[in-house]
């Protein structure tokens, strides 16, 4: 029951990112939701949904583990880091300087915390 509960998760965390981080805009045109400017926010949520996504699923191989394990962690980071990246590589995250140098000390920071992390598996 269990998987079917963890399967059921990732189907819906995972379909549920993948429309808030490839097309924010079309989605909440579709849904009948407000506009979302330039979507950084909402291709975050979708980042943070597709990190959980790849968490869940690490946690599914180890049925044994109660708790999200340190795979889960660094997937949840690395999604995160990629979108901050991506975002600003593609010039749709932030407006001045301060912000582009905030983001990108962020992305960093995450994808080093990462690493750390993966020494420790």
């Amino acid at each position: 029951m269990l998987q079917q509960l963890l399967l059921a998760e990732v189907i819906l965390k995972g379909s549920a990112g993948i429309v808030l981080a490839l097309g924010p805009g079309h989605a909440s045109a579709m849904l009948g939701m407000p506009s979302v400017g330039n979507g950084f926010w909402s291709r975050m949520v979708g980042a943070l949904l597709l990190g959980l996504t790849a968490a869940l699923l690490f946690q599914g191989m180890v049925p044994s583990v109660r708790m999200i394990t340190p795979a889960g962690l660094i997937a949840i980071n690395l999604f995160g880091a990629g979108m901050i990246v991506s975002l600003l590589v593609l010039g749709k995250a932030s407006l001045t300087r301060r912000g582009n140098v905030l983001l990108w000390v962020i992305a960093i920071n995450l994808g080093l915390l990462s690493l750390f992390e993966i020494s420790f598996i």
